[in-house]
């Protein structure tokens, strides 16, 4: 047996040795060839190791861009000859978005065409095709870029710059009509507006880069703030760096920009216009002049509670901003006579001013009424240490004469005296609004209707002391222009000690409202009703049923428009009056008239069918 296998009983059987790789296809075809006494389907037996081949694992294929240092793809991107290019780029990541918005347009390097994309030939010659192309990639190369359709940045809204609504603008400002040539970036026709959790840096950033080849960002708003990732300094510098024609620029509620952020836009953003500043507590003097000192074009300035802003920074806007022709301060605790009066004695082309909770005195108020004679609207709110001795040289300078729009709200120092004052130094005053005043009574009431003689609105809110013969009066003494008359919350309008008053018709007067007033009987509806507007709004009065019954006897059929809205004590009984009041309606106002059915709402809104019904 052993001479028959070739090998002797005391050895082993052995794996054989093999070195490096072996094919496992070649390995298994031996066991045919060896000369056994077996079966020759039957396996070799033993214990072999099948050596299997080794891989080494792969490599992860290394970004070999991303490890480029800042310095090498603003190298990159300054290069690329397109503003679709550079648009598409900053889609990548959020770093290189960050870094293209950090890139001024001068700093974008500008090909030249070269002598091969001109067609030029080797004696210098080029042919008219050659040269069109030429003048073509000049062109292209210019500060206008390529124009892109408007398509992954978000809807934009075209309009007009804030410079083409006045005739007076900077020297530096595009006018209409001059038929110059702007870039794209310069025309500044497009409008963004930011809301919420929307309002991120990162949004700014790309639109900073978008806007640049579509006709550049004219108007920016940017309403509350991201709760984790708001908009801070850095967003607002892209736009500084950015939107070179931007000239409306508005944020309202946003708590971490600075002064930095203001720093960048005056910078960068020469055409501004309108700055509209609400709840920025981080903004203060610093940024403001800044925005003074490099906008000279500055238009419209709108600030409201902001804190850090004082008298300092409105001395520049004074001094470095002539055109100025709208202020509005609100809850601004360091501002007070310093900085109001060498405003207002600089910008004499104020047509707009508005204080509010304001440290001024009757200083202000006198400097307003010497340099300022071209204001047509003025607003004073709870101005506390002024007196009536401001509101009585208010009235008794001679340049408020354009003035067409007065409201004063919770200004102690406003008595009969100086409301008379008031009327009689602005004879051109149109609409005046009164709220929320202790000391005003019919006597100054009738003084100021009887003065200003170009009246034809005036609201009376909260003056408790203006009583039913005040009113009477007013309509007694107006001037014949008198069209819309408005009393809220006036509680000294009672019907108590009316009797037989006779009523003056004022023929202009077209809307009479008074609302909320508790105290307004059904006596006064026969009044009301002699005064014959076309427009009456009674709504939330203690009218009854009973007072349905004067106003229908008394009423004329001029009356148009009838609210009622609030009157919980008409009910059914009611109806029938007002529905021969209606003949001549053509609108009622039944809402929150809780004692009326609903039967009898549908039986009256079948009579009065030309009658447009609110119920």
């Amino acid at each position: 047996m052993p001479t028959l296998v070739r090998i002797r009983g005391d050895e082993d059987f052995r794996r054989p040795k093999f070195s490096g790789h072996v094919d496992t296809d070649l390995f298994l075809s031996l066991a045919p060839r060896m000369d056994v006494l077996c079966p020759p389907r039957k396996r070799l037996r033993g214990n072999f190791i099948i050596p299997f081949r080794e891989t080494k694992p792969k490599q992860e294929q290394k970004d070999l861009i991303s490890m480029l240092p800042d310095e090498c793809l603003f190298e990159i991107f300054r290069r690329l000859p397109a503003a679709r290019d550079r648009s598409v780029s900053a889609c990548v990541s959020k770093r290189w978005l960050m870094l293209q918005s950090s890139m001024r347009r001068s700093e974008i390097k500008r090909s030249k065409p070269s002598p091969k994309t001109c067609g030029e030939t080797p004696n210098g010659d080029r042919s008219e095709q050659s040269n069109k192309l030429c003048q073509e990639n000049a062109s292209f190369t210019e500060d206008n870029f390529e124009e892109f359709p408007d398509d992954g940045f978000g809807e934009v809204e075209y309009l007009e710059p804030e410079s083409r609504e006045f005739d007076v603008g900077w020297k530096g400002t595009a006018e209409k009509g001059t038929g110059e040539k702007q870039p794209r970036w310069a025309i500044g026709d497009l409008s963004r507006c930011l809301e919420g959790k929307k309002a991120t840096d990162i949004r700014l950033a790309a639109i900073s880069i978008g806007m640049g080849g579509r006709g550049g960002l004219g108007k920016l708003k940017i309403r509350g703030n991201h709760p984790f990732r708001g908009v801070s300094d850095l967003g607002l510098s892209t736009i500084g760096i950015g939107c070179p024609a931007l000239r409306v620029l508005c944020l309202w509620d946003c708590p971490l920009i600075s002064d930095k952020g203001l720093l960048a836009i005056a910078k960068g953003c020469h055409l501004l216009e309108k700055l509209d500043l609400f709840n920025c507590p981080l903004i203060g003097d610093k940024g403001l002049e800044a925005i003074a000192e490099n906008c000279p074009g500055l238009l419209t300035l709108n600030i409201e509670s902001c804190p850090k802003i004082g008298n300092k920074s409105l001395e520049a806007v004074g001094q470095h901003c002539p055109n100025l022709k709208s202020l509005s301060v609100s809850d601004c605790s360091l501002v007070g006579d310093q900085g109001i009066m060498s405003l207002v004695s600089r910008s004499t082309k104020l047509v707009k001013v508005k204080l509010q909770a304001v440290k001024v005195t009757d200083h202000t108020l006198a400097a307003i009424g010497l340099y300022c004679n071209n204001l047509t609207e003025l607003t004073f709110v709870n101005l506390q240490k002024v007196t009536e001795n401001g509101f009585q040289a208010l009235g008794n300078s001679s340049v408020m004469q354009k003035l067409k729009l007065l409201s004063v709200t919770a200004c102690r120092g406003l008595t009969d005296q100086g409301l008379e004052s008031i009327g009689q130094g602005c004879p051109s005053v149109k609409v005046a609004s009164f709220r929320k005043f202790e000391l005003l009574s019919d006597k100054g009431l009738k003084a100021f209707i009887k003065a200003a003689i170009s009246l034809e609105n005036i609201q009376l809110e909260e003056c408790n002391m203006i009583s039913h013969f005040g009113l009477i009066d007013a309509l007694g003494t107006c001037s014949g222009k008198l069209k819309v008359l408005t009393l809220v919350k006036c509680t000294g309008i009672k019907e108590s000690g009316l009797g037989e008053v006779p009523v003056p018709t004022c023929e202009s007067l077209k809307s009479l409202n008074i609302r909320s007033c508790p105290f307004l009987g059904n006596g006064c509806l026969a009044l009301l009703g002699r005064a014959c507007p076309q427009e009456l709004d009674i709504s939330k009065c203690g009218i009854t049923d009973n007072g349905l019954v004067s106003l229908a006897s008394a009423a004329s059929y001029s009356l148009q428009i009838l609210s009622l809205s609030g009157c919980m004590q008409i009910t059914d009984k009611g109806l029938p009056f007002i529905g021969k009041i209606g003949e001549t309606l053509i609108g009622l106002n039944l809402q929150q008239c809780r004692g009326i059915s609903s039967r009898a709402r549908d039986l009256l809104a079948s009579h009065l069918w030309r009658c447009d019904l609110l119920v």
